[in-house]
């Protein structure tokens, strides 16, 4: 977890130093474009109204069983290589997992399994020998995929508004792809990466998702995700990383006002009334955040209006602590189940035993975001047991659940044209965040490239000013 609030800082500067930079919001986005402008020469100020850095990516003390837990089951696929770039520059990978190839065991709840991965053949062609043996569709399903997967591969143009306006689903169906082929092919991918499902998305993003990561290249869509904890990984090591090249971080700290005066910031006020002066600002804050700083004119402004039209989808992860070991996977996908995908954490981080912690991401999670931890807890631990028999036996321990109401925002079909550009209409004022227009979904690459534009924009502007 990251530093408590130091009850020694020192007062609020009300003027930073000539050059100077303050970022508001801790999350990936901001601490990409601090780690940027610091090492571009800038005077670097973070503001976070959390006593942490990381946004929505951070590790926890449980209050009822006393584990450090994750906030979710963050995935990144070899193609996000502004995010791993930015980790190997933060000098965590070596916490990381990464396959050195493609490869995702497929189950269903009564053991059948397949695998899908990538054989050393060109793209996209690297799928197909996999795919064959895949047993959660039929050999008719796989026939008619196969040429709707070149058909992704070969548009040349994903953003043309007939793929804008209609959803991935609607495009399946024109395409012959059935109900089943949809639920055990298309959103086993659909679902984890852009948070909801093939009939809620715009077509446009899910031919971005399928041409970037499964249909660019051989391991394009390789996996990695966090051995340690994500405080560990990231927002922990960052802060301390910022901290070692002089960045002032200001933790515990929240932006109640953005002041203009004459088309450019003068100012955000603070926590406790004080305001602080920059010569630059970037936001990297969420929509629902940022524009309640503005003055009503600017917030009704076709600028920064359209950010107020986000929607957003939930996340739900459950965590469960066994008294034993009730499985060997490591990782693993499941089809015909509310079990989405389930992590060993045991033996992702290499935790001791005899026990057994497992957790279960669920996406799209609305059907469980209203529901009781009483429901939940005996839902998924029946189908737990269901999926491993071994389970059956043995006593759970401890049981948490965490739920992200706003874990990322929305593209559907028809969206409006929400996603602001990194630069404002104020002259010193630059966006960052994975809403803003990366051309990604909400991703942990979306945020570090937004963090890595906010701080492009901050130095070109500069060159010019």
């Amino acid at each position: 977890m990251g530093n408590e609030l130091d009850s020694t800082a020192p007062h609020l500067a009300t003027t930073l130093s000539l050059g100077s930079v303050l970022i508001l919001g801790g999350g990936l986005a901001g601490m990409a474009a601090a780690w940027r402008l610091c090492a571009d020469g800038y005077g670097v100020t973070l503001l976070e109204r959390r006593p942490y850095l990381g946004g929505r990516a951070y590790s926890f003390v449980d209050r009822d069983t006393g584990a450090q837990i994750d906030n979710g089951q963050h995935v990144f696929m070899r193609c996000c290589t502004a995010y791993t770039d930015f980790i190997h520059a933060v000098g965590t990978m070596g916490l990381m997992y990464e396959q050195s190839a493609l490869r995702v065991e497929v189950r269903n709840p009564d053991g059948r399994s397949g695998v899908l991965s990538a054989a050393p053949l060109p793209a996209p062609l690297h799928l197909v020998p996999s795919f064959l043996r895949y047993p959660h569709i039929s050999w008719r399903d796989k026939l008619r995929a196969v040429p709707a997967l070149l058909r992704i591969q070969r548009e040349r143009d994903h953003q043309r508004p007939e793929l804008t306006e209609m959803s991935f689903e609607e495009w399946l169906r024109a395409n012959g792809q059935s109900d089943r082929a949809i639920a055990n092919f298309w959103d086993l991918t659909v679902v984890p990466t852009l948070n909801d499902a093939s009939r809620d998305v715009s077509a446009s993003m899910a031919f971005m998702m399928f041409k970037t990561s499964l249909l660019s290249g051989r391991h394009s869509a390789d996996i990695g995700f966090a051995r340690a904890s994500l405080s560990e990984v990231m927002g922990d090591a960052v802060e301390a990383r910022l901290r070692e090249q002089g960045v002032t971080l200001l933790l515990g700290y929240t932006a109640e006002r953005i002041g203009v005066t004459d088309g450019a910031v003068d100012g955000v006020t603070v926590t406790r009334g004080e305001t602080l002066r920059a010569d630059w600002y970037v936001s990297a804050l969420p929509p629902y955040a940022l524009t309640p700083l503005l003055d009503a004119e600017l917030q009704a402004s076709p600028a920064f209006a359209p950010a107020a039209t986000h929607d957003y989808a939930p996340i739900v992860n459950v965590h469960v602590w066994y008294d034993r070991e009730v499985t060997d996977i490591e990782w693993v996908a499941f089809v015909d189940s509310p079990l989405q995908y389930v992590f060993n954490r045991t033996r992702i981080a290499n935790l001791d035993g005899p026990g057994q912690y497992l957790t279960i991401s669920l996406s799209a999670a609305w059907e469980y975001w209203p529901k009781p931890k009483a429901e939940i807890q005996a839902l998924f631990l029946a189908e737990l047991a269901r999926a491993f028999p071994r389970a059956k036996e043995a006593v759970v321990k401890n049981f948490a659940i965490v739920k992200e109401q706003r874990a990322t925002f929305r593209v559907p079909p028809n969206a409006p044209a929400n996603r602001l550009t990194a630069i404002t209409p104020l002259r010193n004022l630059i966006l960052a965040g994975d809403w803003t227009d990366t051309g990604w979904p909400a991703t942990m690459e979306s945020a570090v490239r937004s963090g890595n534009a906010a701080a492009a924009a901050v130095v070109t502007k500069g060159a010019l000013s």
